[in-house]
């Protein structure tokens, strides 16, 4: 064999060496970054049962049963039978004269109260989407981060078959210059 091709040679095996590094270094690297803590998935039901107060399970109850359509019917039914009571006093009551003054009091204390008891549901279905919005970015950040990695990897594996082909070729040509 001549001195160019040994000094090809070394510097074949040299570079399939430096891609095996690199290799190595991208599987070392990936696994860092993934490790990251800040790039933990969180458990949003966990989460949310550790923070659930009594308070929070009323708000949820009542803005489930507040918004719903039997709710709405249900009121409506209540509005319709408490007039009719009034205006044709039936069973002799008439407890609320028209313009129903008692009736709009007591829907005015029902709004007064459910409205932020709704508002506060409604803030935390906020909490959740915002926990699922950041579980969701740190999935996508780790996503990426992996397939940034594996692009890197393949590239150096391709560059190292490269040149394990090009170190093939030189054998076969000192077999053939051999026979």
């Amino acid at each position: 064999m001549t001195e160019q091709e040994q000094a090809k040679l070394n510097r074949i095996k040299q570079a399939i060496k430096n891609e095996e590094i690199k290799v190595k270094d991208v599987d070392i690297n990936m696994t860092k970054q993934l490790a990251d803590k800040s790039l933990d998935i969180v458990d949003i039901d966990k989460q949310l049962s550790d923070t659930n107060t009594i308070g929070k399970r009323l708000a949820d109850k009542v803005a489930q049963v507040g918004g719903s359509w039997g709710f709405v019917i249900t009121f409506m039914v209540f509005l319709i039978i408490w007039m009719a009571i009034n205006v044709m006093q039936l069973f002799g009551l008439h407890f609320d004269p028209y313009p129903f003054i008692l009736l709009n009091l007591a829907l005015s204390c029902i709004s007064a109260i459910q409205a932020p008891i709704i508002m506060m549901s409604q803030n935390r279905a906020g909490e959740v989407d915002a926990m699922t919005r950041d579980n969701d970015y740190k999935l996508n950040q780790k996503a990426e981060i992996h397939l940034r990695k594996q692009h890197s990897k393949t590239d150096h594996m391709i560059r190292m078959q490269h040149n394990i082909a090009e170190l093939l070729i030189m054998q076969i040509e000192q077999d053939n210059k051999k026979k």
